[in-house]
């Protein structure tokens, strides 16, 4: 066992080292393929605001590049890449409502500042749209250099804002130097970004009432649904809508890695509920977990027995140190604040959980166990028969010379292994 926990440490580290490679497109290696393609991990993050325009609602965009997602090529002053980019919003009909499009060329000093996850480029547009429909909004994106691109669908939901009382998403705010449609260099705290100034945990509650008094509720609980924080704010609008900026207290902010905030709208006998995710990152764990009890779970494929006995009997505290213990000691790069293994390991986990999910979670899948371990296949063939309603698939993985055959019985997406693969699990 000790011999295989090497060679999946093996192949983590190969998956670190291939994610600073472009890769190539393969139209014909199915689905499961294309997350290789990190031209696909750039973000599109929408929200909606108030307008000062009664029938309509403003729909703030914001497209974040990564160097890492873009090719760039040695020129004689650096590295170099080129890109077009592009914000659209259509009916559901098909209909085109509006577009902006943007042309951009960048220049690094080092080849680190072209791979980095850290540096990117953000790109805001606003569109003011009335909540009569719902629509679609996309973001597109070509690497001019390697001719790759991706695109990012998705829906755009304002009809359930029509009525007298609506109460819009709400989000975290973080500082970043600009105009981004809030106050002067506010903008939406999302996945890509980090922020210059940010020290405390502001969130953006906004809506449509009828003039008059209004109260907005939060109830923030922690990943165990424990209540950690409750309170009423009651104010009065001269408007037909409202913004409101709250502040978490930091004791509370600072409670785990995950918390969920309820947001409660109270107007006369009606009310309007929304909820929004709160992850802290914390140094020395991945981004990526908002849980160190789950991420424990997703870890038994790689701990040997007398460590996984050893998480499981901790109380909390103590797994958490255990847990940090753990990754420090398979850290390829202990002098950065990154932990490219652990970082890799739970983007597999959460790979697994988006492409893999049957009747249960996707890691928990014989597909889902092997993309962990193994990392994405070196090569895939996939068989079909819809008349049996027999589907089979075929992942090689030349670099430990192996491949591991998958079969659907039902038709219904549970791909099983056809031979048993040992690897301890609970479950």
């Amino acid at each position: 066992m000790k011999h295989l926990s090497r060679i999946i440490l093996f192949t983590l580290f190969t998956g670190i080292l291939m994610s600073q490679r472009q890769p190539t497109n393969d139209a014909g290696s199915g689905n499961l393929l294309k997350g290789k393609n990190l031209i696909r991990q750039y973000q599109l993050s929408v929200y909606t605001v108030p307008s000062i325009i009664s029938d309509s609602i403003r729909v703030l965009s914001y497209l974040s590049i990564p160097n890492h997602v873009l090719q760039f090529v040695k020129s004689s002053n650096g590295f170099k890449a080129s890109y077009e980019a592009t914000i659209s919003i259509k009916s559901k009909k098909g209909d085109l409502i509006g577009r902006k499009n943007w042309s951009n060329k960048l220049i690094t000093k080092t080849y680190l500042e072209s791979t980095s996850k850290e540096i990117f480029n953000v790109h805001f547009h606003e569109f003011t749209l009335p909540p009569d429909d719902d629509y679609i909004i996309s973001a597109e994106l070509l690497d001019r250099d390697t001719n790759d691109s991706g695109i990012i669908n998705k829906n755009l939901k304002l009809k359930k804002h029509l009525g007298e009382l609506a109460l819009y998403s709400p989000f975290f705010l973080d500082y970043l130097e600009g105009n981004w449609g809030l106050n002067d260099n506010e903008i939406p705290l999302f996945r890509n970004i980090f922020g210059e100034q940010l020290v405390r945990t502001s969130v953006f509650v906004s809506g449509k009432v009828s003039p008059g008094p209004y109260e907005v509720e939060l109830i923030i609980t922690n990943s165990k649904r424990k209540e950690l924080w409750k309170k009423t704010f009651q104010s009065i609008s001269d408007k037909n809508y409202f913004q409101e900026r709250f502040v978490i207290p930091d004791e509370i902010s600072q409670q785990g890695l995950r918390k969920k905030i309820d947001v409660v709208l109270r107007q006369g006998n009606n009310q309007k509920k929304e909820s929004v995710i709160l992850s802290i990152s914390r140094l020395g764990i991945s981004s990526s977990i908002g849980n160190i009890s789950q991420a424990i779970q997703n870890m038994r494929y790689i701990l040997e027995d007398d460590e996984w006995k050893r998480l499981k009997k901790a109380n909390s505290d103590e797994q958490e140190n255990l847990f940090l213990e753990y990754w420090s000691g398979r850290d390829p790069t202990p002098e950065t604040k990154d932990n490219e293994l652990m970082d890799e390991y739970f983007s597999r986990i959460n790979y697994s959980n988006a492409n893999f999910k049957t009747y249960t979670d996707g890691w928990k899948s014989d597909m889902g166990m092997i993309y962990i371990l193994f990392g994405p296949p070196d090569d895939l063939e996939v068989y079909s028969d819809p008349l049996t309603r027999l589907y089979q698939q075929r992942w090689h993985y030349y670099r430990i010379n192996k491949f591991f055959d998958f079969v659907d019985e039902n038709g219904f997406g549970d791909y099983r292994l056809t031979t048993p693969f040992f690897r301890a699990r609970s479950w």
